[in-house]
């Protein structure tokens, strides 16, 4: 009899024992990202997986359910853990991620960087297993962190309201003529574009997000179109013509209210000019990223954005200030002499 007690109190213990491991909180944090093969990023990848890192991933593992503090609460089943959206990096939809494993104080997320023409593509998102007064210490600086960063933004926006960076010219009517594009339904659309420009269907690796609506080289319903002019050729900084056929509503107001890191300059209904303003973590201090501008059409299934951004850090000798103006004013001047042609 006290044998077969002995053997229900074993058993008993490694039940609670069981349970107890299957309860036990483990604290994370995101800790680096890399190509699998260990190949450096190019060119804009490297800020691309920057960003990633900046969203500060911290979460605890209890059982099979990631709780994630930073870089805001959510929960994730790792039973159910497929996609990088589960992240809420909602627009990279061209990451596909293929694998999640833990091992050894290292959790690894794997996705192939579909965005990119290299022959290396899968790429690494590790974390790091720290401890619980580590955790809580880290979560603390970086909410204080980004406090700090958001009161820097603010307070440049604010400036930038008194003392404006963007010098705007007044609009030069061009001649135009008539341009037929299609959107990838075969869907015909007309416009009114300037006589000096053509447009073409662009042949470039370039991906764009309005809203809810996500227009790339490698993504559905999308149909790209470069600005070609005679004596002007800004590369990536030059305007183009975004076409979708998402079935999404788009509202510029709410693309706006989304994105508080933008600064408007001028508005004029679906018609905008501004900033986008930053914070650059080796100065310390918030700065203008880019200089945007922005017009909006819905015809019939398409949607039609003309829109450029000029981006500081795409300057010879970043900042630039003059050099972005002028850009910039070649880019709005002719983006107000595009418009739909109207049948009669």
């Amino acid at each position: 009899m006290r044998v077969i007690k002995l053997s229900i109190l074993a058993l008993f213990t490694l039940v609670c024992l069981s349970c107890s491991s299957q309860d036990t909180e483990t604290y994370w944090k995101i800790d680096n990202i890399y190509r699998e093969d260990k190949k450096p990023f190019i060119g804009l990848t490297g800020a691309f997986m920057q960003e990633i890192i900046d969203h500060q991933f911290h979460f605890i593992k209890k059982g099979d359910s990631l709780y994630f503090d930073l870089p805001e609460k959510f929960q994730i089943d790792t039973k159910n853990f497929k996609s990088l959206r589960q992240l809420h990096i909602t627009d990279r939809d061209y990451y596909e991620m293929y694998a999640q494993n833990f091992s050894s104080g290292i959790f690894k997320i794997k996705f192939k960087d579909n965005a990119t023409l290299s022959d290396s593509k899968n790429t690494i998102i590790e974390f790091k297993k720290i401890t619980k007064e580590e955790y809580l210490k880290s979560v603390q600086e970086v909410i204080n962190h980004q406090k700090s960063i958001e009161q820097k933004v603010n307070s440049l926006k604010s400036q930038l309201e008194q003392q404006p960076q963007i010098i705007l010219n007044p609009v030069k009517k061009m001649p135009t003529k008539g341009a037929e594009l299609m959107n990838n339904m075969g869907e015909q659309i007309f416009l009114n574009i300037p006589t000096e420009i053509e447009l073409r269907e662009s042949g470039d690796l370039k991906n764009e997000v309005f809203g809810n609506i996500k227009i790339g080289t490698f993504k559905d319903k999308s149909v790209i179109y470069d600005v070609d002019h005679k004596e002007n050729d800004y590369g990536l900084k030059q305007l183009t013509i975004w076409i979708s056929s998402d079935s999404s509503a788009f509202s510029i107001d709410r693309y706006l209210a989304d994105q508080p890191n933008l600064k408007l300059f001028r508005r004029d209904g679906n018609n905008v000019v501004g900033y986008d303003v930053g914070y650059d973590g080796r100065e310390d201090k918030a700065v203008v990223q880019s200089y945007f501008c922005l017009k909006y059409y819905k015809v019939e299934n398409s949607h039609i954005f003309i829109y450029a951004d000029v981006f500081r850090s795409q300057m010879k000798n970043a900042p630039n200030l003059e050099e972005m103006n002028k850009i910039l004013n070649f880019n709005y001047n002719i983006s107000q002499n595009i418009s739909v042609k109207v049948n009669n």
